[in-house]
């Protein structure tokens, strides 16, 4: 609404006028015969230097997967550039990687992590700034070779360099990814990519922090080449050959038209509203990142553009959203390596062939999701009708992707080849894993799975989707449970990252290794959890639902919770979620965990009356829940009298509560059961439970997750505020024993 979009307005605006105030910080071809080498086992780049006057500097971390530009490797790099200027028989310098697939993946992100003050930050990265500034005024022309990854700090040495060649490796990609640990390109990179390929699309890369593939690369002008990765040696040298004829020159795609002063001020403008919209104000780094370049841009010269970008990175480097924002990076990186079993070995059952039971949106998205990724995948439903939903939703999300050319008709046709139906259980027997995506009811599916056994190998995977019932007790009707196992995805699955891996009590080590193993190749985030009623994901956002639904009963609006909680961070108000949802879904959620937990999670008056008393209500799949969806989306007025009804049936004395108590009602619910959840050893570890909630349940991602949002609060003030809601509102805010201990003794969910 106006009012909304003129806060986010005003919040983002309040990010991006601190950028402008920022503090100031304290001060023959390869093949010819090498004449000169300098390598040794601990050396991290190596400097061979050819009989023609070609020096190639060769990137390649001992021990390590991809290199990185520790401050060891700077200074590395900053003694070979020392003995590069001073011999004057080098007439070019070729920089490349030993590693496959990796050019540079950046700075070593351990060492931005591990700054403590601005001081701290500005020393380590002027050191950065100039030995990159020392490469790009070196008086031989430079060219960067790229094969796989080139990002942050890699990218920002090789827009040092004169030229940069990619190959044509398919995991060949560059990009400035800064924004996404909280902080700004910061050797350079907002300096050098707009003089090479001008405002707009360097904006495009540096707000995004997304990496773009060779061949976008070339288009834009950031790489002078491609050369076929199988004709490497070859296409390098020819290339090198031509630069030292003179017969090729450093071209620059920045348009002459961003330098007149109201396009570059159009350019700016448009990037800064759509900054507004994505970020909210929120996520200050792209903010920063824009209004650098916004004061440098044809105004500045090399030296004071650097100046002002090592004062914005210095700024960021210290603040909480970019120490949150590290933290997830590296709960990603041990996440991609985490196989669920914790240091146990077995054999992984490779999955190839796979099947979908229950063909509804839900069914369709998971075929999809299979389709997408190349694995043959076979429907099965009650009907053509039902499966023709399926259908539906494959094609759909196909669409999508097409649209916004990510892959074309003719890909499209390959991969839903992949899909194919049927009625019955025909074709089942040779398939690796069975989804089942049937209605949420234990009776229904306990039927399935008995009949499913008896159709599909010994061997086989089976898999249940549900979002809340019992893995174990499904698992009673099966003669093998050992190979049965929760895999709940995340509605639309198509953009859900997280994969809720569910062991059940009798559930075996190979199950949940091959079930991990296999959403990992699709793409997800895969994280195990126990078998508890709503799992862990479910368990803590429906608590934060249901403390929504009784403020609303107390009196409060529903247009204002929903602004309140969206400006706190979520992407969506409690109310619009619960219809995006479905009413009738999140109330059968609801009141599972009422039956398991009791009074604590007892669901509110106003849920239970539209559940039990007005079916139609059932959000956006009926146009019409908490708001009225057509054109124009509005409060449903029907909600408000149901509210006044439940609330006089029920004797509810009507409340005025300030801002920070809804917030603080509706957020530390969440905090509280996910330290339950820990407790019982649900997940993991406080990390892997912050990550499912983000990429499960949408917690923002600048405040680091449920438990990392309440160690930046404090524990003791967050056990304090509970307790106060204990004894106001009673069982529902009884307080995790974990969190009064840790509080207690000042304990840590993260260490700093």
């Amino acid at each position: 609404m106006t009012k909304s979009n003129s806060s986010k307005a005003t919040s983002s605006k309040t990010a991006s006028t601190k950028a402008t105030t920022l503090k100031k910080v304290p001060n023959k071809k390869s093949s010819l015969k090498i004449v000169s080498s300098k390598e040794n086992s601990a050396s991290s780049i190596s400097l061979k230097i050819e009989a023609n006057g070609v020096a190639n500097l060769i990137f390649d971390l001992p021990n390590e997967k991809v290199n990185k530009l520790s401050e060891l490797v700077l200074t590395e790099l900053e003694k070979n550039l020392d003995e590069i200027s001073k011999n004057k028989s080098i007439k070019i310098l070729v920089i490349s990687s030993a590693k496959k697939g990796n050019f540079i993946a950046g700075a070593d992100i351990n060492e931005i992590k591990s700054i403590t003050d601005e001081k701290d930050a500005y020393k380590k990265v002027a050191q950065g700034q100039n030995i990159i500034t020392k490469l790009d005024e070196l008086k031989i022309p430079k060219i960067a070779v790229i094969g796989g990854s080139c990002l942050g700090g890699g990218l920002e040495l090789a827009l040092a360099c004169d030229y940069r060649l990619a190959t044509s490796n398919p995991k060949t990609s560059l990009g400035l990814p800064e924004v996404n640990l909280g902080i700004i390109p910061g050797f350079g990179g907002t300096q050098r990519l707009p003089k090479i390929i001008g405002l707009q699309q360097s904006l495009a890369i540096i707000l995004a922090g997304k990496s773009i593939n060779a061949k976008k690369a070339l288009k834009i002008g950031l790489v002078s080449a491609v050369i076929n990765e199988n004709f490497l040696k070859e296409g390098v040298g020819d290339f090198v050959n031509k630069v030292l004829a003179g017969k090729v020159e450093p071209k620059s795609k920045k348009p002459t038209f961003e330098k007149i002063p109201f396009v570059k001020a159009l350019i700016i403008n448009f990037a800064f509203n759509s900054l507004v919209k994505k970020t909210k104000g929120k996520y200050p780094a792209p903010h920063y990142a824009l209004e650098v370049i916004r004061r440098t841009y044809c105004k500045k010269s090399l030296k004071k553009g650097l100046a002002i970008e090592l004062e914005a990175f210095c700024e960021l480097a210290v603040g909480e959203v970019c120490k949150n924002m590290i933290e997830l990076f590296f709960t990603n990186e041990a996440l991609k390596k985490d196989d669920g079993l914790n240091g146990k070995k077995v054999d992984i059952l490779e999955v190839k062939k796979t099947a979908v039971l229950g063909a509804g949106i839900m069914g369709g998205g998971i075929a999809w999701l299979f389709a997408k990724n190349d694995i043959d995948v076979r429907i099965k439903d009650i009907s053509q009708k039902a499966i023709a939903i399926g259908f539906a939703q494959i094609s759909k999300i196909f669409l999508q992707l097409k649209k916004i050319r990510k892959l074309t008709s003719y890909e499209i046709s390959l991969k839903t080849s992949m899909v194919t139906s049927t009625t019955d259980y025909s074709g089942f027997k040779d398939r690796d894993l069975v989804v089942e995506a049937v209605v949420e009811d234990m009776k229904i599916k306990k039927t399935i799975f008995a009949e499913l056994e008896n159709k599909i190998d010994d061997k086989a995977i089976i898999a249940s989707n549900t979002s809340s019932l019992s893995i174990s007790q499904m698992a009673s009707a099966l003669k093998k449970p050992q190979r049965f196992v929760g895999m709940h995805f995340f509605n639309p699955v198509n953009r859900m990252p997280l994969v809720e891996v569910i062991k059940g009590e009798k559930t075996d080590d190979q199950t949940i290794a091959s079930t991990v193993a296999l959403a990992k190749k699709m793409g997800k985030t895969p994280i195990v959890v126990k078998d508890v009623a709503g799992f862990l994901v479910n368990r803590i956002l429906l608590p934060y639902l249901n403390e929504s639904s009784y403020i609303l009963q107390e009196g409060g609006d529903i247009e204002e919770i929903d602004k309140i909680i969206n400006d706190f961070g979520m992407p969506m108000g409690p109310f619009v979620l619960a219809d995006v949802v479905g009413i009738d879904v999140g109330v059968k959620v609801a009141k599972s965990l009422e039956e398991a937990y009791g009074k604590r999670m007892q669901v509110s008056e106003i849920l239970t009356e539209i559940y039990n008393n007005h079916k139609s209500l059932l959000g956006k799949k009926s146009n019409i829940g908490f708001y009225k969806y057509g054109r124009v989306t509005e409060v449903n007025p029907s909600i408000n009298k149901i509210v006044n009804e439940v609330a006089k049936k029920n004797k509810i004395k009507e409340i005025k509560l300030k801002n920070d108590e809804i917030i603080d009602r509706c957020m530390l619910t969440m905090v509280n059961e996910a330290a339950k959840c820990l407790e019982e050893k649900v997940v993991k570890n406080a990390s892997y439970l912050d990550m499912a909630m983000i990429m499960g349940a949408g917690f923002p991602a600048f405040r680091g997750g449920v438990l990392r949002y309440a160690q930046n609060r404090g524990l003791k003030e967050v056990v304090a505020r509970l307790e106060e809601f204990n004894k106001k509102y009673g069982a529902r805010f009884e307080v995790s024993k974990l969190l009064i201990e840790m509080a207690k003794k000042d304990q840590k969910f993260y260490s700093l």
